[in-house]
């Protein structure tokens, strides 16, 4: 290699080498020929018979033994016909692995470049989406990378399209995020529910699905208030108030001790409403909270 050059010898491919068909001079083929159709016709009128069998088979052992005696004389031939060209063979196989060794050492200089390339190009794609990025305050994270913006081939327009479409996309969604989560927190404030819960559900669940859903949980709550309001109530009518004692009037035990509390409360109008829900839902005498 001519490093001061950074290139490569050409060589001609065309390399000289004299060869011709293989000959093979089988001279007494005729003759040998004229043999064995002679035994090829007496075979055929030969026939087998009790008195002869031992005479047949001795001759089926000698036509057995010429025939692997020619064959071996074929293959003596034809291995000696062959040698040069299996010897040309070799020394080809020789010359391609060396070209397949250089043209890898190239190959793989080539990949190492290709990928370092790849790799600025994705650095600068990344710069880019950033930039782009804190124009529209959004965070890159949020672009998906496509792998084909890696490619030397890909426009730099197609590429910057396809980023604010992106961009476009999820300045929408943060738009119906942020109308979705104010939807909802209104609706906690007016049904009384905290709203982290609902807010979080809007991660997983549509809108209408959450509002929905708020909705029935309101309803179960205001059937279970309703239910535990009834049941203590009840149970409070039921129990006697003898001094500061409440006392069941068919067994006479003891049940629970009246205590009164004075205290002050401050709050908006929705909380004190809530107030005086709690207390009627647990049975407990108030005076003063209405209005």
């Amino acid at each position: 290699m001519n490093k001061t050059k950074n290139e490569l010898t050409q060589f001609n491919i065309d390399f000289p080498v004299n060869y011709s068909p293989a000959r093979i001079d089988f001279k007494g083929y005729e003759e040998f020929k004229a043999q064995v159709d002679q035994i090829h016709a007496q075979a055929q009128g030969y026939g087998v018979t009790p008195d002869n069998l031992k005479e047949a088979k001795a001759i089926r052992a000698k036509l057995n033994a010429a025939r692997k005696k020619t064959n071996q004389r074929k293959i003596e031939i034809v291995k000696q016909v062959d040698k040069p060209v299996n010897e040309f063979k070799e020394k080809i196989k020789e010359l391609l692995a060396e070209i397949d060794e250089s043209s890898e050492i190239i190959s793989a200089q080539i990949k190492d470049y290709e990928e370092q390339a790849r790799k600025e190009r994705r650095k600068k794609r990344l710069e880019h989406i950033k930039a782009m990025c804190e124009l529209a305050n959004v965070g890159p994270d949020k672009i998906e990378y496509q792998p084909s913006w890696d490619n030397k081939t890909y426009s730099n327009t197609k590429f910057e399209t396809e980023v604010d479409q992106q961009i476009a996309l999820i300045k929408e969604r943060q738009s119906q995020i942020a109308e979705a989560i104010t939807t909802v927190t209104q609706r906690a404030d007016k049904l009384g529910l905290p709203s982290e819960h609902w807010v979080h559900e809007l991660k997983v669940r549509s809108l209408p699905d959450v509002l929905n859903e708020m909705d029935q949980y309101k309803e179960d709550l205001t059937s279970i208030s309703k239910q535990q309001q009834k049941t203590k109530v009840q149970e409070a009518e039921s129990l006697k108030q003898v001094g500061d004692r409440y006392i069941d009037p068919d067994t006479g035990e003891v049940k629970d001790k009246v205590i009164t509390i004075k205290l002050e409360v401050k709050g908006t109008s929705w909380q004190m409403k809530q107030l005086q829900s709690f207390l009627k839902d647990n049975g407990i005498e108030y005076q003063g909270l209405e209005g």
